[in-house]
Formats: structure tokens, sequence, C-alpha cells
């Protein structure tokens, strides 16, 4: 890469940093500002998303700070920190009953990332495998959970580009994809047999904001000898992963507010 390209690839960053807007900022915004033509403009955006520093939305086309940044400077977004801190008493209430390693995964763009982890209790544990997930919403329980309740459209986003083959078990065809898509959204819950690291064993399940729509997952993993040796112990993993994702959708359920109708009137909760 020449002087000249990471110039404008800084520029870029600090354009998004001092001019970001709720929404995101749009590819005409970007070229207008920094007079960049729209197809180099459209390519080096696309490569800023791919490592993770801004992200496209998938409905909007609109682009966002990413993850990568967010980590750097310390810039966060309110929501985003709260929700992190309102869902982490249930991670842990997931991780203190089964021991095992938990994962909160969101979405940015066609990115999976982890919004909180805790490890494993146990001395025989999962590694650190779900740390790179970027690219394996495929192939992984807390992807599963959340791509099987998208809009076809995203899906096909997503699954465009992401069908790595990370082990023997990976699923990679797109039909079969597509039906066992169908069968998590039926059932509730998604599984990862071995499909993003090999003797790993993982249940995810989603997130709903107040419209339903998938915003995240909470994931439990284990190692598979557990699962084979009693299935009880599977039962017991998809109960509380279930429970868990079920109280940290409430975060996203309109608050109750108090309003005085007229003096002397009794007051209601709206």
């Amino acid at each position: 890469m020449s002087v000249k390209s990471i110039e404008k690839t800084l520029s870029t960053l600090d354009f998004f940093i001092s001019n970001m807007k709720p929404g995101g900022l749009a590819l005409k915004d970007v070229c207008a500002s920094l007079g960049f033509k729209k197809s180099a403009a459209h390519h080096m955006l696309a490569t800023i998303c791919q490592k993770g520093y801004l992200y496209q939305d998938l409905k909007t086309k609109k682009y966002l700070i990413g993850s990568k940044i967010k980590k750097m400077s310390k810039l966060a977004i309110l929501d985003d920190s709260g929700f992190s801190d309102f869902a982490f008493d249930q991670i842990k209430k997931v991780n203190d009953e089964t021991g095992e390693a938990v994962h909160l995964a969101g979405f940015e763009g066609t990115r999976l990332i982890t919004l909180t982890m805790l490890e494993s209790k146990h001395p025989v544990r999962v590694d650190h495998g779900f740390l790179n997930k970027d690219h394996a919403f495929h192939a992984t329980a807390s992807g599963k959970a959340i791509l099987a309740h998208m809009n076809l459209a995203n899906q096909e986003k997503i699954l465009k580009k992401n069908r790595v083959k990370f082990t023997e078990f990976t699923i990679t065809d797109k039909v079969t994809l597509l039906k066992e898509l169908n069968a998590i959204k039926k059932n509730g819950y998604a599984i990862d047999d071995e499909e993003f690291q090999e003797g790993v064993y993982c249940v995810g399940c989603p997130v709903f904001n107040e419209y339903h729509e998938p915003v995240a997952s909470v994931s439990c993993s284990s190692p598979k000898y557990k699962i084979v040796r009693d299935k009880k112990y599977l039962d017991k993993i998809k109960s509380f992963t279930q429970q868990a994702a079920f109280e940290i959708s409430k975060y996203y359920k309109p608050k109750k507010t108090i309003k005085t109708i007229k003096k002397g009137e009794r007051k209601y909760a709206a």
C-alpha cells in the first residue's frame, strides 16, 4: 500500500469519527466531503469494513463505526455498552450454573462480533476459538441463532460472504444451510456440532429487539464428550441458554412511565 493510499484511508476514518450521525454516513457523503471518486471510495470502504473498522448497515447501506475503532479509541455508543451491562448478569448465570464457556454475540453488517464472553470453570474446557468468529455466521451456534431469524435478503448477503469450511463438519452447501436455518427458527435454538472447532459442541439462542428482529445471541460451549456421555447435560445447557436469551431480550421492551391526566385524576402506568 502506498503512502497516498494510507493517507486516504486515515482521512476517511477521521471523517467518520468527526462526522458520525446516529444512522451512519452514506457513500455520497464520503465522496462529497473528501473528493473521492465513487468507485474508489466504495472499494476502500469495503476493505475498511472487512477489517472491522467500519461496518455497513444491511438495511440502509450506510456506514457506521466498527468494533475495532471502538476498542482502540474507547469510543462507545451508549446503547451498546448499556446492552452489554444489562446482559452480563444473565451471561454470568449461565456460566455459574453450567461452568461452561458463555458468549454474547452481536453483528455489524455481515460480521459476527463478540460483545461479552466468560471462560469455562472446568479443568477441561474449550479454548478461545470463539474470538475468531467474524466470518463464521454459518458455522457457529451464536451465528446461526441470529441468521435463522433474519429475512431472506439479509441471509443471502451474509451467506454470500460467509461460507468458509472450518472443520470437516462445517456446512457450506447453501441449500443445506437454508434448511437448517428453517429448522432453527422453528426450534428456537441453534446447534454447532464440531462445525467451528473439532471436539466442541455449542448451543445458541437469539436475542430479539422490540420488533422481534434478531440483534444478538447467547451461546454456551462444551467439550462434545460431555454431551455424548450425558444427554441430560445438553438439556441443562439448552434450558439455561434459552432463559438467558429470553431475559436479555427484555432490554428492548418499552419502559413504563407514569403520566398524570388531569388534576385530581388517578395516575396510571403507560
